[in-house]
């Protein structure tokens, strides 16, 4: 993976060929898609003589005569039968040299291991630059230049910056420019032209990398989120502003035809105003004349009110003084009257309080004459009540109130036979009473008649009507039970 994504370095080297022919010369030179840069090829010399020796075209070639350099002054194109001792010593590339010297594990200033790719590009420009670099360098020797300079330089610039800055080296010449500087000035003297020095690319630690391609994602997220937001605000505001362009032309339609209904009220509410101030000045007028009659029909019903009330007070006064007259004797005949039948009432009083007197005395005397015959009338009200109170169902009476009660039925000179008085000798536990007390069951005759009642025509009449008011006050109680 290493090999795939980053260069590997380059490495000049220096070739041996048979003859100089254009094709062995261009074949020669070829990199072949190797790391090694053949930049000087170095022909196979003759024995006596060359009976045929192409010199080729498009390289710097360098001429050597008994060993010596010397520039014999032959052009491009093949020559014949020429000397052993006139040979063609080296042939060196006149193109553009790209040499890659990459740096592995360099140092930033934040302590983090880069990988760079650096790439120099130099040239020998003529045939006395190639005379100079071939007889005072080489090519093995410039190889062991150009990588020490490179590999010195890079990590001297990369020691100076931190991560973030070291990535922005990657495509920019001015970065390298002090590196190219100084190479260019150790080389010119060997005849060897610097043209660029470029990093083409850096590469970060795996995970730091993984790092900050997610947080460059993330910024051009958050970009993309921020032009869509821009872009959906720049929307939102052109149709607000084609709304507010529609809202403003509609409201300026409705202010037009409001200033229109507006004039045409105006229009109307001015001549509703004169035809107004015009029936206003009618009735107005109508009103003053209306008013000038009323005080002159006003001033003459009013002296002949004077005139009137002047004849009716006399009138008033000489009939009232009349009615007074009258209605004084009348008075006086009417008190003599009243005089007269008070004196007469008065005696009728007297009489009548002598005859009540009269007849108190006579009561006083027939009182004990009515006593049996009320005794008479109790009894047969206490057995109207019993009969009630039997007909209606069972009734149980306990305590004082049966006790008072058989007292008062142990007085009477007879008692009804259908009639159960039963002293409490046993307990009566379901009804809850206790021992030593009286019962009074009263309960209906079952089929049996009354009992005989003739010996209580014997009571007297005060006596019935003081037992009528005690068996009364007994018997309200027991409808409760």
């Amino acid at each position: 993976m290493q090999s795939e994504t980053y260069m590997e370095k380059s490495r000049l080297v220096q070739r041996s060929i048979m003859n100089t022919s254009n094709g062995t010369v261009q074949s020669g030179l070829d990199r072949g898609g190797g790391t090694d840069i053949p930049i000087v090829l170095v022909p196979w010399g003759a024995c006596c003589f060359h009976c045929c020796m192409e010199v080729p075209t498009g390289s710097h070639v360098l001429w050597e005569k008994f060993d010596q350099a010397k520039d014999m002054g032959y052009g491009p194109g093949i020559k014949f039968c020429l000397p052993a001792w006139e040979r063609i010593s080296h042939v060196v590339s006149a193109q553009t040299i790209s040499y890659s010297a990459p740096a592995r594990g360099v140092p930033t200033a934040d302590n983090i291991l880069v990988d760079l790719n650096v790439v120099i590009q130099f040239t020998i420009p003529d045939k006395a630059s190639a005379q100079l670099f071939v007889y005072k360098l080489g090519a093995k020797r410039l190889d062991a230049l150009l990588a020490a300079a490179c590999e010195e330089g890079v990590r001297a610039l990369v020691y100076g910056s931190n991560h973030e800055n070291v990535m922005d080296l990657a495509s920019s010449s001015g970065s390298t420019a002090a590196i190219q500087a100084s190479l260019t000035e150790n080389l010119h003297k060997y005849g060897v032209t610097v043209r660029s020095m470029i990093i083409t690319k850096t590469k970060l630690p795996t995970d730091l990398q993984t790092r900050l391609e997610k947080t460059t994602t993330m910024i051009s997220e958050m970009e993309n989120a921020e032009k869509q937001n821009g872009n959906d605000q720049l929307v939102i505001k052109n149709e607000g502003e084609v709304k507010l362009v529609e809202v403003e032309k509609d409201r300026d339609r409705r202010i037009q035809a409001l200033e229109k209904d507006l004039v045409l009220l105006k229009t109307e509410a001015e001549e509703k105003v004169a035809a107004e101030e015009g029936r206003k000045n009618v009735l107005l007028e109508n009103a003053t004349a209306a008013q000038s009659r009323a005080a002159l029909k006003n001033t003459h019903e009013q002296e002949m009110a004077e005139v009137q009330g002047k004849q009716f007070k006399a009138e008033l006064v000489q009939s009232t003084t009349t009615r007074c007259a009258e209605m004084k004797v009348k008075a006086d005949q009417d008190a003599l009257t009243l005089i007269s039948l008070a004196e007469a009432e008065y005696t009728v009083a007297e009489s009548t309080a002598e005859s009540l007197k009269e007849e108190g005395r006579a009561e006083e005397v027939a009182a004990e004459k009515l006593q049996e015959k009320r005794k008479y009338e109790l009894m047969w009200d206490k057995l109207d009540i019993l009969k009630d109170i039997a007909k209606t169902g069972r009734k149980v009476v306990t305590g004082e109130r049966a006790e008072s009660m058989m007292n008062e039925l142990c007085n009477m000179k007879t008692a009804a036979a259908s009639d159960h008085v039963t002293p409490l000798g046993m307990p009566l536990t379901p009804l809850g009473v206790p021992l030593g007390t009286w019962v009074l069951v009263l309960s209906p005759p079952r089929g049996r008649c009354m009992p005989d009642v003739g010996a209580c025509t014997r009571a007297g009449e005060a006596g019935l009507r003081r037992a009528r008011g005690k068996i009364s006050a007994l018997a309200a109680p027991l409808h409760l039970l």
